[in-house]
């Protein structure tokens, strides 16, 4: 199978029981990444299984690009059921462990069981040994990644949890070389089997199909996307690039080096969501907000959740409802060190305040009385994510937040991307995204993306509901493709570049590079369905393990009651309306009645009963899901 390691591991926490199975049951179906992980947990996760049962499956997944350099491919995927939403869930990350479980000779890991105490899962070119790690307990994901480096070898990759998720704050993260970092609260996940960390190390290659079309595609895709953007460094200390094991070119991800030493990686919310705190206390740039990153990355806990914890905290005191006496957090300093390694501190160890915060954000608001809820308004979004690419403003995006079990952040990405671009060109602004060769994004050049990605170029007119649904669906599907494969979201899909004559990409890119690395070619169609199939399977777990269709397919209520007011790279709300023209959604809300019919038109577009958004029988079985459609028929979910 070129393009595999054509193994998939699997270890039973409980009974010590180590295996392997055939990538090739899954591949042809499912590709990988997150392909292959739906298709495990639709086969081994029943309805009723928490996401702290020793049944729920942690899965670790690469696809069939990891390993291969150059085209940025090198991500990989941990899914399980979240203890967030009790649902299917998944996280994407980037680095090198994900390489290295390749070249040890897997394409996968499947983690279920409990250990009994905690446990790190050693994996050394095929071999694969389960080892007491005691003397790793209570300790920070970064110092546990030192430690194993130190008594294994250097050249381990490590993944791991810190103490938030060995004390199953719903929210916790895991962290692997590189601090590249998963959320959807599986870090919980991993502390519930006992598993501190996995170390994995390899030296197979990884054998693809055409190598020679490999280096002219190569070429191709980097001067098609033109250079990597430099991101921000607003911080005082040094910069320097952090790439990522076969990227193109990098991307806006950076290490920052403190002016104590210490050294990590800086990157979009999770490097800067303390920096307005910090900036308006210390009145000066410092190095606390890098410092605060790497605190929630010892801790192993997600940036997110905290910065809307901090929001709510910070209205909560200035309500009166909380001081520093009554919380024992130094309110009166939020934005200094001493508040946010209080805090973190407290979450992670479930410390009086941080014990409450610990079951999330709503959770705590609501224990807590209804005064501390109604502090809770438009700045929260699904599973105490930052709200950010907005449904009032983008549109399109509401059908993402309606339908995904977290923050869906690739889909969001492939709108808020040009549209950000597009802004800042429209108001005649900076943006710390722009490719070296300048922003070029125009409303014509959005035009043309909505043609060619999104179904229509009426797509592209924010003004206006229509086309919105069809641009939904390709973008879900599109994406669902691209984390089976997997590449990087940073990267794909292409559809935007400085080097074309239109300044518009090309969709059947990630077609030809499956076809370089497996040989196996497809069409733009063929494609298309392989998308399908794996977003329609995903939903399926949703909806045998519960979700009630199109009841559930909801924005939160403020959505339809409170105007937009800003949001993240485009303060001033502006979009594209008819015409390109520039139109503004600042004040506006979804539309009710609209986004019920957009929902009612996207379930037609996909067969779904647009009553009920449940699938038919019909509409699975044209994705070659019939397993999946007699389960869901079973469970009573077929319309």
């Amino acid at each position: 199978m070129n393009g595999y390691a054509e193994s998939i591991l699997k270890v039973n926490l409980s009974s010590r029981e180590i295996h392997t199975v055939p990538t090739s049951n899954y591949a042809d179906r499912f590709i990988g990444g997150r392909g292959i992980a739906v298709k495990i947990h639709w086969d081994e996760v029943s309805p009723g299984v928490h996401a702290f049962d020793p049944e729920n499956r942690l899965v670790f997944m690469t696809g069939p690009v990891c390993g291969v350099p150059g085209f940025a491919g090198s991500r990989w995927q941990i899914s399980g059921k979240s203890p967030l939403s009790n649902a299917y869930t998944y996280c994407n990350l980037g680095g090198s462990w994900g390489a290295q479980l390749k070249f040890a000779g897997y394409d996968g890991l499947v983690v279920s069981g409990r250990a009994d105490t905690p446990v790190v899962i050693v994996i050394d070119n095929g071999h694969v040994e389960i080892r007491d790690a005691a003397d790793l307990s209570g300790k920070g994901a970064i110092k546990t990644r030192e430690m194993l480096k130190d008594s294994l070898d250097e050249s381990f990759r490590i993944v791991a949890v810190g103490p938030a998720g060995e004390n199953r704050v719903v929210f916790a993260s895991i962290l692997a070389d590189d601090d590249s970092s998963g959320s959807g609260g599986l870090g919980a996940v991993m502390g519930a089997k006992n598993l501190k960390a996995v170390a994995v190390r390899g030296n197979h290659k990884i054998r693809i199909a055409g190598k020679e079309k490999a280096g002219e595609l190569r070429k191709k895709i980097k001067q098609l996307k033109g250079g990597a953007a430099a991101g921000p460094r607003l911080l005082p200390g040094k910069y320097e690039k952090g790439i990522c094991f076969g990227c193109v070119d990098g991307c806006i991800r950076n290490n920052y080096i403190g002016e104590d030493g210490q050294k990590g990686k800086t990157m979009c919310q999770s490097g800067l969501f303390y920096y307005v705190r910090a900036l308006r206390y210390f009145k000066k740039s410092t190095d606390t907000p890098f410092q605060a990153t790497k605190l929630c990355d010892d801790f192993g806990m997600d940036t997110y959740p905290i910065e809307m914890s901090i929001k709510w905290l910070d209205r909560c005191r200035k309500a009166g409802l909380v001081s520093d006496e009554t919380t024992g957090l130094p309110l009166s300093k939020i934005g200094s060190l001493e508040f946010i390694e209080t805090l973190v501190r407290k979450i992670a160890l479930r410390e009086g305040i941080g014990d409450l915060i610990a079951n999330g954000i709503r959770n705590a608001a609501n224990a807590m009385g209804e005064p501390f809820s109604a502090l809770i308004t438009d700045y929260v979004g699904k599973t105490d994510a930052m709200q950010v690419y907005d449904p009032r403003l983008y549109l399109t995006t509401g059908m993402f937040w309606a339908m995904e079990p977290r923050l869906p952040i690739a889909q969001l990405h492939e709108i808020s991307r040009p549209l950000t671009m597009w802004a800042a060109k429209a108001s005649n602004s900076d943006f710390m995204g722009l490719p070296e060769k300048g922003n070029f994004m125009t409303s014509g050049v959005v035009r043309n993306i909505g043609k060619k990605f999104w179904g229509s170029e009426i797509a592209a007119d924010f003004s206006t509901y229509e086309g919105k649904a069809l641009a939904a669906a390709k973008i879900q599907d599109r994406q669902n493709l691209n984390e089976s494969l997997v590449l990087c979201d940073m990267a794909w899909p292409l559809i935007f570049s400085p080097d074309t004559e239109d300044h518009v990409g090309f969709p059947g890119l990630s077609q030809e590079i499956l076809s370089v690395v497996t040989g196996v070619s497809s069409d733009e169609t063929a494609m298309e369905m392989l998308g399908q199939r794996i977003f329609t399977a995903k939903r399926a777990i949703e909806l045998r393990d519960g979700h009630r269709g199109r009841e559930d397919d909801v924005l939160p209520e403020f959505h339809f009651t409170i105007g937009v007011k800003t949001d993240f790279l485009n303060e001033n709300c502006i979009v594209p309306g008819k015409d390109g023209e520039i139109f503004s959604r600042k004040g506006m809300t979804v539309d009710r009645e609209s986004f019920e019919k957009m929902k009612g038109e996207y379930y037609g577009i996909r067969r779904w009963d647009p009553e009920t958004g449940l699938p038919t029988r019909e509409s699975l079985e044209a994705l070659d899901l019939m397993e999946f459609a007699d389960g869901l028929e079973k469970a009573g979910k077929l319309a």
